[in-house]
């Protein structure tokens, strides 16, 4: 079994790093001549070629890593998304303007449609046409029946996963389960009903979770994207949760009279029964991860700053599943670390800014937050007046000492060690160098040139406080790049309960799961009042998934699915967020201002179906609601 995972690891990795083999017009015909053959019998008689079509289908897992790069670089298959709520600002580069404009279908890049498309006709003409292949003559590779076996379960989750995809960001898709569809068919085909999408792909994921490998994946020496039967069961957890949710469920009402030409609805009507269902697949997933001990949060109780940081290091039991791609990239060129960087510091760029919003949804250490919120209480900790010293927390494997930070606000001091993490600020050491780093007017990260900190705040999470430009030095190192990992789910699993029963104990068992790894007292202890309040608890869960999953590409869907992106409260996505005072001398610094405009319409709560696509119709394929709808012969706004 470890020999066949070797072998087909070494499979994946090859996706990586190939060209694709199709077109991506959607729904186009690949280019089964690549590589000199005259046609897929060719192909798949051939041991060397159908690894490599294979291996291809893999090449569109998100890589979460890619959170902002240069321009162009950035796609609907990396993590734009932590760009394109109120989480980061970011002050160079097309990633500058991702919140600064109106949003149409004409004008919104990072789509999944083409290559996931693209991606689902690849597998479907795997699985119709892969086939063992025994030694012939001089040709010794085989193919054997085993291991096409595998091999096919694999391609048949990722066509589902691409399906999952392609719902979350445009909600009703055409659905092409097993089609293959050439040059010569009708391609204007119609988008099928939501209800219908769901029933596809949980069938598909119900099934094939028996067929993938059955062992949790938790060391890859060689990076893989490994499917799972975990990583199947969490899929679809999360598709249920978003089919119960409101975007998707009913009070979208802007998307209720949305019909195919034939009359057919799109989006149902609201079914509470959903959130059972939801309940159900996420039962199925939490008794993989825990009663056959598969999964388990990364913890550690003495210094849970430490595990925080370790998380995202390496390999570990938390991770349900990583991706093969990477593209952390380290202090050359544009990549994550050395955007992360400050200016001061060798080689950095330091333009990836944090939100002051993001920054005050952190609890402070007693659990307690520095507002107050309708579930808890103000920290009695949290001030603005004065300064004191901090020490970091965190041991690299180089064991290299950061000395402390005097003269930091003690707004930044006492937080909890998820904020430390997160969020890089004035006046705190940089790992590598030792030195003070300031953003203020007159420091070294000033915004005086045309890369800079927009909010005063630099995002840290997921950096690895070895790498640095400075000799001798580790300027790059492998990070898992992570797509779902356990603590999501539990979050999941706590908001699903809730909306069915908010006196289950599971709802504050496993939102106190999530906390406590953070250092954090039980939620009820801090407030015994918010036991059993569903609303309470609702927003409470919501907090909890802005904090712990800050800036891994969870927020942008979360406050859709909520439709709570157009309000007032913690989930507005419009007006301005807010940072320190980029503006202002060091004296000055410490006043929280206007940062960076963002636009939210209730039109974007869908992704709009590229423009380029409606062109293609000649009628069977309807927009989302409120976007730029195209009509032949020309245009018109439809907001």
């Amino acid at each position: 079994m470890k020999t066949k995972k070797k072998l087909y690891r070494k499979v994946l990795i090859v996706a990586f790093t190939l060209c694709n083999l199709c077109s991506c017009n959607y729904l186009d015909v690949s280019d089964e001549l690549a590589g000199n053959l005259q046609s897929l019998d060719e192909i798949f008689d051939n041991v060397a070629y159908t690894k490599r079509w294979y291996a291809n289908i893999f090449t569109a897992i998100p890589d979460y890593s890619g959170i902002v790069a240069a321009e162009g670089n950035v796609t609907g298959f990396k993590n734009p998304w932590a760009g394109m709520c109120d989480e980061l600002t970011v002050g160079y580069g097309d990633n500058k303007l991702y919140n600064k404009t109106e949003k149409n279908a004409a004008n919104m890049g990072f789509h999944r449609w083409g290559n996931c498309y693209k991606q689902i006709r690849q597998a479907n003409i795997f699985l119709a046409n892969a086939k063992p292949i025994a030694a012939n003559g001089t040709h010794v590779d085989v193919l054997t029946e085993e291991e096409l076996i595998e091999m096919k379960a694999n391609v048949r989750f990722m066509r589902a996963y691409y399906h999952y995809l392609l719902f979350e960001q445009y909600g009703p898709i055409p659905l092409v389960k097993d089609a293959i569809y050439e040059r010569d068919d009708d391609l204007d085909i119609p988008r099928s009903p939501i209800d219908e999408i769901i029933a596809y792909i949980d069938q598909e994921l119900k099934e094939v979770s028996n067929e993938l490998s059955q062992e949790a994946l938790h060391e890859d020496d060689q990076h893989n994207a490994w499917p799972t039967k975990g990583v199947a069961l969490a899929v679809r957890a999360k598709l249920w949760v978003y089919a119960a949710s409101k975007l998707f469920n009913g009070e979208y009402k802007e998307a209720l009279s949305i019909t195919n030409p034939d009359g057919q609805r799109l989006f149902p009507d609201k079914d509470p029964g959903k959130w059972e269902k939801a309940v159900s697949a996420l039962k199925d997933f939490m008794t993989f991860a825990e009663d056959e001990n598969n999964y388990e949060l990364l913890e550690n109780e003495e210094n849970p700053s430490q595990a925080l940081y370790d998380l995202f290091q390496t390999y570990n039991r938390e991770i349900i599943w990583a991706t093969a791609a990477n593209t952390w990239g380290g202090m050359d060129g544009d990549a994550f670390d050395r955007r992360c960087t400050p200016r001061s510091e060798q080689n950095g760029m330091g333009c990836t800014g944090v939100t002051q919003e993001l920054v005050d949804a952190f609890y402070m250490n007693d659990g307690y937050p520095v507002q107050e919120t309708s579930f808890l209480k103000q920290s009695t900790l949290y001030t603005t007046v004065g300064t004191d010293t901090y020490k970091e927390k965190v041991v690299t494997s180089n064991n290299k000492k950061v000395s402390d930070a005097k003269n930091v606000s003690n707004r930044f001091m006492n937080r909890e060690p998820r904020f430390y993490n997160t969020v890089f600020f004035q006046n705190r050491r940089w790992h590598v160098s030792n030195n003070v780093t300031q953003f203020h007017k007159g420091s070294p990260n000033e915004l005086s040139g045309t890369i800079y900190t927009l909010t005063g705040y630099m995002l840290y999470k997921r950096f690895n406080r070895e790498v640095n430009k400075k000799s001798p030095g580790v300027t790059s190192k492998f990070r898992p790049s992570i797509i779902f990992r356990l603590a999501d789910f539990y979050l999941l699993y706590a908001e699903a309960v809730n909306e069915i029963d908010p006196n289950d104990a599971r709802v504050l068992t496993y939102l106190n799961k999530v906390r406590h790894r953070a250092g954090l007292e039980n939620i009820e202890i801090l407030n015994p009042d918010i036991a059993g309040k569903q609303d309470l608890q609702r927003l409470a869960i919501q907090r909890e998934r802005r904090i712990e999953l800050a800036t891994e590409g969870q927020r942008y869907f979360d406050v859709r699915r909520w439709m709570i992106a157009d309000q007032e409260g913690e989930g507005r996505q419009y007006g301005y967020v807010h940072g320190m005072n980029m503006n202002g001398t060091e004296d000055k610094f410490l006043q929280e201002v206007e940062a960076s405009p963002i636009v939210f319409r209730r039109k974007m709560y869908l992704y709009p179906i590229p423009d380029s696509e409606m062109k293609k119709s000649d009628g069977q394929l309807v927009q989302n609601p409120g976007c730029l709808l195209y009509t032949s012969p020309s245009p018109r706004d439809c907001s």
